[in-house]
């Protein structure tokens, strides 16, 4: 049996693979998959800022299910398929955080599944009881 709780949310995209959402070590620290901008109005052939923001809100809603937050995140490392969207990426990640600023990284790759040009991964940390069942 995995020491490890497995995050699994409708809050983001079901897993394209053999991997869960996140999971959660026993102190407490949620390891969140690299998310695609699925969801919502984001399309492959969407603005890198829309891209942006359906990464952050796929993220941020598996770090609530983890029972995370908003201000818990501790890092995040986007990629991107064009280093010159890095402006972009960082005014949507802006908002995305307001006041809390977390580590990131932001990471040139040649290029990302079904075609985006945004994806991120986190860590966070839990901070109360998970929002919705499903950990297991």
């Amino acid at each position: 049996m995995s020491p490890l709780d497995r995050v699994v949310t409708e809050g983001a995209p079901k897993p394209f693979g053999h991997y869960a959402q996140a999971t959660v070590t026993p102190d407490g620290t949620i390891h969140v998959s690299a998310q695609l901008p699925v969801g919502g109005a984001a399309l492959p052939e969407s603005a890198v800022p829309v891209q942006a923001r359906q990464v952050l809100s796929n993220l941020l809603s598996i770090v609530e299910a983890a029972g995370g937050a908003n201000d818990s995140v501790a890092k995040v490392t986007l990629y991107v398929t064009e280093i010159a969207d890095w402006e972009a990426v960082d005014r949507v990640f802006g908002e995305a955080f307001g006041d809390h600023r977390p580590a990131r990284a932001v990471v040139q790759v040649a290029g990302l599944h079904h075609g985006f040009q945004v994806a991120g991964d986190a860590v966070a940390w839990r901070i109360h009881e998970q929002q919705e069942a499903g950990a297991t």
